[in-house]
């Protein structure tokens, strides 16, 4: 089983999201895999990849909060076995797929965040989440 950050920031690089929550407009995931760390970044113009060389990620927690960012940290189980709902490719979304959680009505990252935060331990997506 591997561990994931979902990390919330108030990026407005598009005009749309200043509609969005204050410090919840957009979101990223960084995947700790076996052979490494991972930054995922779904933006509206493209989807940025990094491999993350010598970081762990208790340090990139304490990092991102110093920033002022909201950071959630889950542990991810690979037995995925149900397909997604159709939805636009949005960081929501993308966020969504990787750590599992299928509700179709999770759209903005504060929504997002609601959901993992009230799940406490239990799974969401059917043993695909649970929080660490």
């Amino acid at each position: 089983m591997s561990r994931a950050l979902i990390v919330y920031s108030d990026n407005t690089g598009v005009w749309w999201l200043r509609f969005l929550r204050a410090g919840f407009r957009h979101c990223f995931i960084i995947l700790e895999t076996d052979r490494g760390t991972i930054w995922v970044d779904p933006l509206s113009n493209n989807l940025t990849l990094k491999i993350l060389e010598g970081y762990e990620l208790a340090g990139l927690i304490r990092w991102y909060r110093d920033m002022g960012m909201h950071v959630q940290s889950v542990c991810l189980d690979d037995n995925k076995v149900k397909s997604f709902p159709w939805a636009p490719m949005t960081c929501v979304e993308v966020v969504k797929r990787l750590v599992g959680i299928r509700n179709p009505f999770i759209i903005t990252p504060y929504q997002l965040y609601l959901s993992i935060k009230g799940t406490k331990s239990e799974n969401i997506g059917k043993n695909i989440l649970t929080l660490g």
